[in-house]
């Protein structure tokens, strides 16, 4: 056992045991009196969790979700995230990454006589009693009938090359995993969902009629069928106080063209004219929905995010896991996205923060730490924590370590693997001052980046939010949640409360209780001369 421990320290982890009287790294135990003494904390835990995995793993390896590969190499796990544009798949007894293998939830094809409906990025085989038959981009049991074909795509901005605003120009790009309904009048006939490239397929009446239409919406649906994400106009206008009753017209936001229309040129192009901002929110909802549930195997809260041009919000752009009935359904939690002259709705990163708040709430715990916050300031721990991770969640759904956003008409950027801002000079804690002193919230973003960038899967960083000890209060690192104002740019009227709320602290506490490497946690969180967190002595529960 100490030999196949010391193996995996020296080969595989590459992480070296402590020399003479410095600690033992948490992933290993080096077979000598000093390190025996001192059993690394957390490595036989590792270890056995790492031989009951194995043990119920098939020899080839397997799918973890749609994007993460699990095999064992000597009775150790190993994971490895897919990369960009690819899936994993099961074949041949075996796991691996395959490029395109991916689908988009509710397209359908056949595989002979079998239907397959994509389910949860997977295709999923049904029974058709007469065959299924192939007809434009979709799978029918039977045959369809008079069906429509077209693709769907939206106008876009980004920011331009130096990131000082955006693209002078739109691009159209591709409206993928977008709902599309064929209606006659108000009679809905068919419901399908465009595919990665846009493309769709749905049944129309035998004899075309001028009410006849198609519909595309920002929507998605969840493995029940029901809507659970959408992007929604408030039918409010003007300054808005959060959170806003919608108004009584509220609605998911749509696109509608004619039959007519298609069958002569069959592409629907959203225009930025139409709100095609609504469309690229759309867009970043859905790969935050599906990163989610790639993740953790489950769905998340159902959100709406609010979009309205030409409303703002008190809070600029924020969520909350409050609920609401509005736009047709009730929803578990709530985005707000600003409408004014900014036009930030084009900043995917900005709007994969604010998901990664829902992240937070749909599967972890939030410390519900409010209160204004800078880019640059340190904020205290509770807010440091919510908003690092929110940036980070933004960071490696986009698989780009570089934020952007646009506020006050100003375009501003930083990058988490450099520590480098656009403005001014990037605060590092100091390791005096203790784990639960004031932090930047983007030194917390580089230290979760480069904890991912440390190993060959982020599993880890996803399984330590949800872990039973990030959402038991009160949590070990005895924080207390805190109150505040600013006036005239400066936090005043500071206030401790009796609440408990968890911080970076205790979720490196998690990783390393789950087995992490100390090695790569030290190189992240440079401990001698930045964030103090001790790697040798977490608090495991």
């Amino acid at each position: 056992m100490r030999f196949n421990v010391s193996w995996l320290c020296l080969g595989l982890l590459l992480v070296a045991c402590g020399q003479g009287d410095a600690p033992c790294d948490a992933a290993c135990v080096k077979d000598d009196d000093a390190c025996r003494e001192r059993v690394c904390a957390g490595a036989t835990n590792e270890l056995m969790r790492a031989a009951l995995d194995c043990s119920s793993l098939p020899e080839g390896g397997r799918c973890l979700g749609t994007r993460v590969v699990e095999r064992c190499v000597l009775d150790v796990l190993l994971r490895e995230d897919c990369g960009v544009g690819e899936s994993c798949v099961e074949e041949d007894g075996a796991a691996r990454c395959v490029e395109g293998a991916a689908c988009v939830d509710g397209v359908t094809r056949c595989s002979g006589s079998l239907l397959e409906v994509c389910t949860d990025g997977r295709w999923r085989p049904r029974e058709c009693e007469a065959g299924c038959v192939e007809e434009g981009q979709r799978g029918w049991c039977g045959g369809p009938g008079t069906t429509l074909s077209g693709s769907v795509r939206y106008a876009r901005r980004g920011p331009d090359a130096a990131y000082q605003g955006w693209t002078p120009e739109a691009e159209l790009v591709p409206a993928r995993g977008f709902l599309v309904a064929s209606f006659r009048g108000e009679w809905l006939l068919d419901l399908g969902v465009t595919d990665a490239d846009g493309r769709f397929t749905v049944r129309v009446p035998a004899r075309r009629e001028d009410e006849d239409r198609i519909v595309v919406y920002a929507a998605g649906r969840g493995s029940t069928g029901a809507v659970e994400y959408a992007v929604a106009d408030p039918a409010l206008s003007g300054a808005q106080r959060v959170p806003a009753v919608p108004g009584a017209s509220a609605r998911i936001w749509s696109w509608s063209r004619s039959r007519r229309s298609l069958a002569e040129r069959p592409v629907f192009t959203i225009h930025e004219s139409e709100g095609s901002g609504a469309a690229a929110v759309f867009d970043a909802l859905r790969l935050a929905w599906h990163r989610s549930r790639e993740r953790y195997g489950r769905t998340g809260l159902p959100v709406v995010a609010w979009l309205g041009f030409g409303t703002t919000w008190s809070c600029g752009a924020c969520f909350s896991a409050a609920p609401v009935t509005a736009a047709g359904r009730k929803w578990a939690a709530q985005v707000w996205l600003p409408g004014d002259a900014d036009a930030a709705w084009w900043s995917e990163a900005m709007v994969l923060h604010e998901l990664g708040h829902w992240v937070m709430a749909s599967h972890g715990t939030s410390p519900e730490e409010g209160g204004p916050h800078f880019i640059g300031v340190p904020t205290f721990p509770g807010q440091a924590w919510s908003e690092g991770w929110a940036t980070w969640f933004s960071a490696d759904a986009r698989s780009s370590s570089r934020y952007y956003d646009r506020q006050g008409g100003t375009m501003f950027w930083m990058d988490l693997e450099s520590r480098v801002p656009a403005v001014g000079t990037w605060t590092r804690p100091k390791p005096w001052d203790g784990l639960l002193q004031r932090i930047e919230e983007s030194e917390v973003s580089a230290i979760l980046y480069k904890l991912g960038r440390g190993t060959l899967s982020r599993q880890p960083l996803y399984e330590a939010l949800a872990a039973p000890a990030m959402k038991a209060s009160p949590w070990a690192r005895g924080y207390l949640r805190h109150r505040w104002r600013l006036e005239d740019g400066k936090v005043v009227d500071v206030r401790q409360t009796e609440d408990p709320a968890p911080c970076l602290a205790d979720f490196l506490d998690a990783l390393m209780c789950g087995g992490f490497p100390r090695s790569v946690m030290d190189a992240a969180t440079e401990p001698a001369v930045a964030y103090p967190y001790p790697s040798h002595e977490p608090l495991c529960r």
